[in-house]
């Protein structure tokens, strides 16, 4: 192996180095590594070599994860190289908080719906490495509460995460809009004894959600209820 190729896997094996990385993350860091720009044929037959050994995992085009280094990177990584200001939610923050009881398919994340013409894109992407699922809510309520009550900053130094109770109140949202064909999550799928029930309460009353949260914990949520968007 040439010696900036050494370098550049000595690079991205470094503790901290990024867990997904963009085609020109990579390019940049390869003409560090070689003192001077890589003609792109042989940028491309590094990473062709890297996916074989498995080293790198192609996501969609021009975006892979990162597993010369430790941990390695991992969908959830990827996410808001897919979409801008996503915050991985729901299902899949819950499961990573070892909160939920039926492990998801894939990677679910919440994007902001802002005032205006301009809607985010959301729904199913599908990737080499999984689906990754895109839902939007207001950004009001995506971002209410203190950050260190909706960010889960100490399980999460990769992406943007919500805690497991950011995610329960997220989706509760969801399952009543109706704007949304999802339905809440049943109760024994979420070990709800676990849940940081003052946080709870402090992000449900910034969310207004107070009363959908208590209906929740009683098993009486309904699937729908007329919402009038706050978008």
């Amino acid at each position: 192996m040439t010696p900036w190729k050494q370098e550049l896997e000595r690079r991205l094996s470094e503790p901290g180095a990024p867990p997904a990385l963009p085609l020109t993350a990579l390019a940049r860091t390869a003409a560090i590594a070689r003192g001077g720009a890589v003609p792109d044929s042989s940028l491309h037959d590094w990473i062709t070599d890297a996916v074989a050994r498995q080293r790198l995992a192609p996501v969609i085009r021009g975006l892979y994860l990162n597993r010369f280094t430790s941990p390695p990177g991992r969908l959830a990584d990827a996410v808001t190289y897919l979409r801008r200001d996503a915050v991985v939610s729901l299902h899949s923050a819950l499961d990573e908080a070892g909160l939920y009881n039926n492990p998801p398919a894939g990677v679910t994340a919440m994007v902001p719906l802002d005032s205006g013409p301009t809607r985010p894109r959301v729904g199913r992407i599908d990737t080499q490495q999984g689906p990754v699922f895109i839902r939007a809510m207001p950004r009001r309520l995506l971002e209410a509460g203190d950050i260190e009550d909706r960010l889960d900053l100490n399980r999460s130094a990769t992406h943007p995460q919500a805690t497991a109770e950011k995610a329960l109140l997220d989706w509760l949202y969801l399952a009543i809009s109706p704007r949304s064909t999802l339905a809440p999550p049943a109760v024994h799928d979420v070990d709800v004894e676990q849940l940081d029930r003052a946080r709870l309460r402090r992000l449900a009353a910034r969310m207004e959600l107070q009363e959908s949260l208590k209906q929740w914990l009683e098993g009486d949520l309904p699937a729908r209820r007329p919402r009038i968007s706050a978008a």
